[in-house]
Parts: C-alpha cells; structure tokens; sequence
C-alpha cells in the first residue's frame, strides 16, 4: 500500500515538473491589467469606450480557467458609489471558459459606458479580471463627465 500511495506521489511531482505553465496562483505574477479610455472629459449622453486588456508578460503561457466574465469594468462616482453596474455588481453566465496567454500575448475586452442616465461630474473607472482564484485591478482612471 506504501510503495502504491509512493508510486502515485512520484507520478504526481513528475507531471507538475515536466509542466511549462505554472499553477495559479503563481500564474498571477507576470499577468498585468491595464485600462484604456477613449476620453477623460466625457459629454453627458455621449458613449464613452473603455477598453480591459489582460496581458501575459511571463516567458511560457498561461492557463486559466474563468467564469463568464472574467474581465469587466466599474465606475464609481464622487460620494463613492458604484453607478456602472447599476446595483454594484455585474450578472454574468455562468460559463467556464479557458483563457490562453501565449507568452506577450495580451486579450482585450471593450466596454461601451452609457452615461445618459448620469449626473455631471466626476466619475472614477477601473478594470478587474479574474481567474483561478486570481484578482487583478486597474488603477482607478479619473473621468469627468460635463
């Protein structure tokens, strides 16, 4: 029983060794979230673009598994409440999907913000990913809306 439970380990640490991609969470280093906007001055009623991109900058690929929404966007306005997903949070499908990073590749996600239905004023904008336990987030980009 010893040398079948011992047989099994070596098995176990061989496979994870022969493997190029690493096991998240360790996954998470060398994977950057950046966010892009189409403007920062924003005419109220007019779409605004804004653009999620995951990208790998590790040397071997990434794997990862993900529900239905693994990259999304948020904004918040100047008393500190989320506005875009209107209740704070996003519903998604629930979807396993695999995301594939080659090394340098990079996946982009572009949102349309409406902001009909918003005060003028000033209104923060981050992007968030998340995968296999991973959470990743932008830095808050701030955006006025006139």
């Amino acid at each position: 029983m010893h040398s079948q439970l011992f047989a099994v380990g070596i098995a176990m640490i061989a496979l994870t060794g022969c493997s190029h991609a690493p096991l998240a969470p360790d996954a998470a280093q060398g994977l950057t979230l950046t966010l892009t906007l189409s403007s920062t001055q924003v005419q109220r009623g007019r779409p605004d673009t804004v653009a999620v991109t995951i990208s790998n900058t590790n040397r071997y690929p990434v794997s990862l598994s993900a529900g239905g929404c693994p990259i999304l966007f948020y904004v918040i306005d100047g008393a500190g409440k989320t506005v875009v997903p209107s209740g704070g949070g996003w519903f998604c499908i629930a979807i396993l999907t695999q995301i594939n990073l080659a090394p340098g590749e990079q996946q982009t996600r572009s949102f349309v913000w409406d902001t009909d239905s918003l005060a003028p004023g000033p209104y923060s904008v981050y992007g968030s990913f998340t995968a296999d336990g991973i959470y990743l987030q932008t830095e808050s980009a701030l955006v006025q809306l006139t």
